[in-house]
């Protein structure tokens, strides 16, 4: 003997149904994500997080100081999605600075200009150079086994970049930095005329 259900229980059951599915495609979703950034972010750019990322870096030769905070949010430029972290300096200012991964390259938007420029390849290698959009400066990476050490730490392993001003558009920045960044952590520290600038405190 055949049960006959009604067309309202029918319609009942066939709306209960979506919304399982909805859900179930919801979460998978939601965790295809997750994975994505944490493949994208924390391994294949390690020398330069893009979130979750705080740090404070100390001055060599004063007691300033800045702070990296992730502001756990996101900007949209030019259709492209920004996340968002703060740097406050010891002396009150405060500025915003986005960042965005580009088949795993770490691009910065610099909101002063309106203009994208990479600052972390996803695969540095020793030799290998470019310049920002509008030619002003030249980055290259120098060394990919380099050791530092810091008033606080020594360092080995380490990513060493230079950035170098082309057209020396920028009077009150010197000519040539030296930049040094651990896998997984970022930046550590800064040189400028062969003197420590800036370090890594936490």
């Amino acid at each position: 003997m055949k049960l006959k259900m009604s067309p309202q229980k029918i319609g009942i059951l066939y709306k209960q149904t979506m919304k399982k599915i909805i859900y179930i495609t919801t979460l998978i979703i939601i965790a295809g994500c997750g994975t994505s950034k944490i493949d994208n972010n924390n391994v294949q750019n390690s020398y330069y997080p893009i979130s979750g990322m705080n740090a404070k870096f100390k001055y060599a030769n004063s007691d300033s100081y800045v702070f990296h905070k992730d502001l756990n949010k996101t900007e949209s430029k030019n259709e492209k999605i920004y996340t968002v972290r703060e740097i406050q300096y010891s002396w009150g200012k405060k500025t915003e600075t986005l960042y965005r991964l580009e088949n795993t390259n770490v691009m910065y938007f610099d909101t002063q200009s309106g203009t994208e420029n990479m600052i972390m390849p996803s695969k540095p290698k020793v030799g290998f150079k470019w310049q920002s959009i509008d030619k002003a400066w030249e980055y290259e990476i120098v060394n990919m086994n380099a050791d530092l050490e810091t008033p606080t730490k020594k360092y080995s392993g380490l990513l060493l970049m230079k950035a170098s001003q082309i057209l020396n558009r920028d009077a009150d920045k010197l000519k040539n930095y030296l930049n040094y960044y651990e896998k997984g952590t970022g930046k550590i520290a800064s040189f400028g005329n062969g003197e420590l600038m800036t370090y890594r405190l936490e």
